[in-house]
């Protein structure tokens, strides 16, 4: 029997019960608070990440990501376990260079008998998630791997089948981390501006503003059920970054199930601490695809 493993890192956001459900394996970026360093999901949990930041308003957390050394054990794991493919799902490369370091490891590792495919997936944090639930379903239901590999190619090439809206209290994080993408120069803070984000060829990019708390509210829902009434069957993720967040997060998901008139799959938890570090605490994120994808040819 081929047996197919699934890998991607921690700037996928994925509930842990669906991780381990499907057997995913992780990759973990380190998490540096000053002179400290945490093993994100390892050593430090999302709720310690957050209650750090809040203590430590004046440190500027950073990352780094996993070394090809760290693929390497990583993947010599799997071929220990009789694994006779790795697909290696990763955070767009124009944000990190996680996927190099996982193409490095690969190219070390060709005298196995292991296949291992790295793929610059173009997603970060929910929408990453997404990408690996889906490839990871199609895996469950036993799918061959060639259609694996062209499903996979699918999602990365049209990457409209998967879309996120975010949001940041403060633009002050991005740019000091590098990560600002298209959106530089956007506004947010100033005069109560609230900028919506989404990710386009793998960058953050602008998508929309809007002026008070409230309205960002009213504007992120109308957009994701603009997006959820074009799918045949939506899986959702709503995901946040503090306490305070949640509390916006959660009357969405309750407008979301007034409004939207079917059944919907929904994912929900906390933003990964290595996506926390790049944008702040005071983040949320709402992201959709479509399950109807798992049926197609």
């Amino acid at each position: 029997m081929h047996k197919i493993a699934l890998v991607t890192d921690t700037s996928c956001d994925l509930p842990p019960e669906v991780r381990k459900d499907h057997n995913i394996f992780l990759a973990s970026m380190k998490v540096h608070f000053g002179e400290e360093e945490y093993t994100d999901q390892v050593t430090i949990t999302h709720e310690e990440f957050y209650r750090k930041m809040a203590e430590n308003p004046d440190i500027l957390p950073r990352t780094t990501q996993p070394q090809a050394k760290d693929f390497i054990e990583l993947y010599q794991h799997m071929y220990r376990e009789g694994y006779n493919t790795v697909l290696s799902l990763h955070i767009s490369s124009k944000m990190s260079g996680t996927i190099q370091a996982a193409g490095v490891a690969a190219e070390m590792m060709k005298e196995k008998e292991i296949e291992i495919i790295p793929v610059d997936t173009g997603q970060v944090g929910p929408p990453l998630g997404l990408f690996v639930y889906l490839v990871a379903e199609k895996i469950r239901r036993g799918e061959s791997k060639e259609k694996v590999k062209n499903f996979i190619g699918k999602l990365a090439r049209q990457k409209d089948l998967i879309f996120v809206a975010f949001t940041v209290n403060t633009m002050e994080y991005l740019v000091k981390n590098g990560r600002v993408g298209k959106a530089k120069g956007f506004a947010a803070g100033l005069l109560n501006i609230k900028p919506i984000l989404t990710l386009d060829e793998g960058e953050i990019t602008p998508y929309d503003q809007v002026r008070g708390t409230r309205a960002l509210q009213e504007r992120m829902t109308t957009i994701i059920l603009e997006k959820m009434k074009k799918c045949k069957k939506p899986l959702v993720y709503l995901a946040w970054g503090d306490d305070a967040m949640k509390e916006i997060v959660g009357k969405i998901q309750k407008t979301l199930e007034t409004e939207y008139d079917r059944p919907f799959q929904l994912f929900q938890g906390n933003v990964a601490p290595t996506i926390g570090c790049h944008t702040g605490p005071e983040l949320f994120a709402l992201a959709v695809t479509d399950l109807a994808l798992l049926e197609a040819d």
